[in-house]
């Protein structure tokens, strides 16, 4: 098992450039990449906790966009009037239904969401892959025609199922794994592109 070094470059830069994360450097590349935000895009951040990625997602939706947090943690420390934050369970009607009253469809479903992980590998991957569907199923409630769905999954034979589904629900589908990602984490992240209806 990797060596984690909380004190990479990447974390050091997070920190110099006040993210509350190294994650924010993945959103980054992947959006630059993909495309999967724009100015003016109305995004939803699936378990946004501590907030790295709405931060970066504020960044590129600029002043006319919106970017809704959904946590069973509350998100602080993001003073923004275009940041709207909800804490609770969203697989729950009823944080559903508070998510579609701020905005009745989203451009964009982003999910940097990890279960807590135990060390084994398949374990964690099925962990994953189980949290992942709930995000799927939440995306597919609240994502318009057209919009993009990206977030992260711990590497394993689940995968290739869950690709294919995608594949039925969306025009394109790319894995991906950011530079920002630690040596040796089994993670990878899938951006589901122009859902199809």
């Amino acid at each position: 098992m990797a060596v984690y070094n909380r004190k990479d470059s990447y974390y050091k830069k997070a920190k110099k450039e006040g993210y509350k994360s190294r994650a924010a450097y993945k959103l980054k590349e992947l959006n630059t990449k993909y495309k999967i935000m724009k100015k003016g895009s109305k995004v939803l951040d699936c378990g946004a906790a501590p907030g790295g990625w709405s931060q970066v997602a504020l960044e590129i939706v600029g002043e006319h966009g919106l970017v809704v947090g959904v946590d069973l943690n509350e998100i602080t420390g993001i003073n923004n009037k275009n940041f709207k934050s909800i804490a609770g369970d969203f697989t729950r009607e009823e944080i559903i239904n508070q998510v579609l009253e701020i905005c009745d469809k989203y451009d964009c479903i982003i999910s940097d969401i990890a279960p807590h992980t135990i060390g084994i590998r398949d374990a964690d991957h099925t962990n994953s892959l189980e949290l992942v569907e709930k995000v799927y199923t939440f995306a597919m409630q609240t994502l318009k025609k057209d919009g993009s769905f990206l977030f992260k999954l711990f590497e394993g034979e689940g995968r290739k199922g869950l690709v294919e589904r995608l594949k039925k629900d969306f025009k394109d589908v790319r894995i991906i794994k950011p530079d920002a990602t630690r040596q040796g984490s089994m993670e990878i992240y899938i951006a589901a592109l122009y859902k199809l209806n």
